[in-house]
């Protein structure tokens, strides 16, 4: 009962240990902070959410058994056969029970297990492709919606810029300040705002959706994704490290390379399962037999037959097959050509959107903070016009769209770069 006590008291003081650590480590006031950074959905967590409970994973493993009944299938030997039959004429002879087997010769079966080996390892490796191409569809699709969510607030943003303008408006047209006109055109504004607004809500909630699907959660699951900052470039391309070698690597980490190398080995093994097939199996029969029904004596009956390899020599079978390496080849060759086209494209578009990222960083972005605040003080106190102020709100907004499409437009090139040389690239964002 002691030992008991004491039991329970070490788990209460652990307890409370473990709720107290956020606090004592953020303080109270950042505890909401820390909950917060814990269900935060970042991208890394993302793919690997997706590549378990991805409908279209699952579907592409649930392949893998029916390939690998095929080697079952492979291992069959000929099963042997059990008959009886009695000779209808005076005198005929009487087989009680007759026997008959055929015998495989050479290595068939044994190209036949190696030919379904390779189809399972081809399997397999279709699977990696749905696998890899699920990454590289959540890695854009996480990238489109984190920066669509910017966007909405941008928009939600907009428009409560324009419910104030309208507001000041209102004061200003009642002080006898402006004319009714442009009172309307500040209406008018606020009311494509309010537009606008629901537009990108309507688009946020089917990204969502889509996001939900591809995750392989419910319809309208939450989530809660990084802020767009966490998706900027953190280095510089030319600046990482494992870059050359990715680069120079790239042949051999793509799957399509190995799925062809899979099919070279399918049609070497159907070469020589159709050579071996040329060769005849034999048939033997046996069992006891009573020549004469009229009599009392018995006897053993053997019998021996072949297939006469006269006309169907597997001569197509090989033909067709020679004819799918030959074709491999020059697939080989076109897949060699496009991947290195598509890395070296990939690479290239990589480096010139991280420059127009940083472009908007370095120079853009700093001049526009808080401007919408300028603007509207300005146009209350009458020393701009709403022109001036409509110019400036339009000039700001698109800044910042374009900054965010620009996130948006590197982070697809990384996804693309990354597809091409078929290795994920961590360590060039802020968060991965």
């Amino acid at each position: 009962m002691l030992i008991k006590k004491k039991l329970f008291l070490i788990i209460l003081i652990v307890s409370s240990i473990i709720l107290y650590m956020p606090v004592k480590i953020y303080g109270e006031d950042n505890i909401e902070n820390f909950t917060e950074k814990i269900n935060k959905l970042t991208l890394r967590q993302a793919l690997e959410e997706a590549l378990k409970n991805n409908h279209h994973v699952k579907s592409a493993i649930a392949t893998l058994p029916v390939s690998e009944a095929n080697i079952i299938i492979a291992k069959y030997r000929p099963n042997p056969y059990v008959f009886s039959y009695r000779e209808n004429v005076k005198g005929g002879a009487f087989h009680p029970s007759d026997v008959t087997k055929d015998f495989e010769v050479g290595r068939k079966r044994y190209w036949r297990i190696r030919l379904a080996k390779e189809q399972v390892s081809k399997t397999e490796l279709l699977i990696a492709k749905v696998l890899w191409e699920v990454h590289t569809q959540v890695h854009s699709i996480y990238a489109a919606l984190s920066i669509g969510i910017d966007l909405l607030n941008l928009a939600k943003a907009r428009t409560n810029f324009y419910k104030s303008l309208v507001d000041i408006a209102d004061k200003r047209f009642q002080a006898g300040d402006i004319s009714k006109l442009e009172l309307d055109r500040a209406k008018m504004q606020l009311l494509s705002a309010e537009n606008d607004f629901s537009e990108f809500e309507g688009r946020s909630k089917r990204a969502k959706i889509d996001f939900n699907h591809i995750l392989g959660r419910e319809s309208y699951s939450e989530i809660d994704l990084d802020k767009t900052e966490e998706l900027k470039p953190k280095i510089k391309i030319d600046e990482y490290k494992p870059i050359k070698n990715i680069l120079a690597d790239a042949l051999s980490k793509r799957i399509e390379v190995a799925i062809l190398e899979k099919d070279f080995g399918i049609a070497r093994a159907q070469i020589k399962k159709a050579q071996w097939e040329r060769i005849p199996n034999f048939n033997l029969q046996t069992g006891p037999v009573k020549p004469n029904v009229t009599d009392h004596y018995w006897g053993i009956y053997t019998g021996f037959g072949a297939e006469l390899p006269l006309f169907n020599r597997k001569q197509g079978e090989i033909k067709q097959a020679k004819a799918q390496v030959a074709y491999l080849e020059k697939e080989g060759e076109r897949i060699e050509h496009d991947i290195n086209i598509e890395v070296a494209n990939a690479t290239q578009d990589l480096k010139v959107r991280e420059e127009q990222v940083q472009r908007f960083e370095g120079n853009l972005l700093g001049q526009s903070e808080n401007v919408l605040e300028m603007i509207k003080e300005g146009y209350k106190q009458g020393k701009l016009s709403l022109t001036d102020v409509l110019n400036a709100e339009q000039q700001n907004r698109d800044l910042r769209q374009k900054y965010l499409e620009s996130l948006l437009n590197y982070q697809l090139a990384l996804a693309s770069l990354e597809y091409a040389v078929g290795v994920p690239l961590y360590g060039l964002t802020e968060k991965q």
